[in-house]
């Protein structure tokens, strides 16, 4: 069996932590796949473009495909469905028995297809797809609404347990944001509710970057605030262990990696009720849910998580520790082969 992935995010000198779920996802196939069968990845680097850069990226990378269209691959498995399924329809056509699969991440279906001819031209390709894979659940019924697609398998990136693991570290910070610097994953309402929050000895530790950079500079002048940017995957697992919450109020969120991230290295969450993510969490076991997306309920469930009792927040850490284990590496991957396989 040949089996041929297709991502259009993979990290790069630029942005070094891009796409590194779609990198760890492929290194794990390689290691764990038959021996005689083959894996192989065709990914596009992400890089700092403006919208026509971005265009003429996608240009690039369909022409840099074409010696692809030689070659016979049993399996194409694609991360990300817009605008990726091209390649995906053309190259079905002219090897009609391949099977192509596609990972649905959030924005590939809930921001690019949005009705009218766009989603009826995508629609028509989508046709190709022999099974379409989501994030999440939310994100499974967007798929179905949009493109008449029954999805059946919910598989998330998956988390490397290798990594992201309890330590025995002191806790430096009482909350923890990671994320990019964008209003879709609340870091607005986050940085709005430690501005409002007149109890300026809690600890937060922000890091990521992105467009509201400079508001986090902003709050950070009153408040306990650790700004860090590019961590690698063994420096988060720390940063997890050093904080006593993981927060992110996003307000959309196919699924959070994140939040399992943390999770997996014993840090309870707080999330929004959104997407993903509230399936992850469960109110006051082995974390909290945010009631809803605004300043205030952000602030009022962080000043319940600090203040909460001794005994009731070692009992939700040794909740994180049995939560989550479907989403691990190994848990992923072993489905992952089984799709190949049928």
């Amino acid at each position: 069996m040949k089996i041929l992935i297709i991502s259009n995010m993979y990290p790069s000198e630029q942005k070094p932590y891009a796409g590194i779920f779609v990198k760890n996802q492929y290194e794990a196939l390689l290691q764990n796949i038959g021996k005689n069968d083959s894996i192989h990845i065709f990914a596009m680097q992400r890089t700092f473009t403006s919208s026509i850069g971005s265009i003429l990226k996608y240009f690039k990378a369909f022409f840099q495909f074409i010696p692809h269209y030689f070659k016979k691959y049993d399996v194409l498995h694609l991360h990300f469905f817009y605008p990726l399924i091209l390649l995906g329809y053309l190259y079905k056509m002219i090897y009609p028995k391949t099977k192509v699969i596609v990972t649905f991440h959030g924005s590939d279906i809930t921001t690019h297809i949005n009705g009218g001819l766009n989603q009826k031209i995508f629609k028509f390709f989508s046709k190709c797809i022999d099974v379409p894979i989501a994030v999440g659940e939310d994100l499974a019924n967007e798929i179905t609404n949009k493109l008449e697609l029954k999805v059946k398998e919910i598989i998330s990136a998956g988390v490397n347990q290798d990594v992201f693991k309890p330590l025995l570290l002191n806790k430096k910070y009482d909350f923890i944001f990671v994320g990019s610097f964008i209003k879709r994953k609340g870091l607005d309402l986050l940085l709005k509710a430690i501005a409002i929050i007149e109890d300026k000895r809690i600890r937060y530790c922000i890091v990521g970057s992105g467009e509201l950079e400079q508001d986090v500079v902003n709050v950070q002048k009153n408040n306990s605030i650790t700004l860090l940017k590019n961590q690698s995957q063994q420096q988060l697992c720390e940063l997890y262990n050093q904080s006593k919450y993981f927060i992110i109020p996003s307000r959309d969120e196919p699924f959070g990696l994140v939040a399992t991230e943390s999770m997996f290295c014993a840090t309870p969450s707080i999330v929004s009720d959104v997407g993903g993510l509230k399936s992850q969490v469960r109110n006051n076991v082995n974390g909290f849910i945010i009631p809803e997306l605004s300043s205030e309920a952000v602030a009022n469930t962080i000043l319940e998580a600090y203040n909460i009792r001794e005994e009731e927040y070692n009992k939700m850490v040794e909740a994180t520790l049995i939560s989550n284990k479907e989403h691990s590496m190994r848990s992923i991957i072993n489905r992952l082969i089984k799709i190949y396989r049928k």
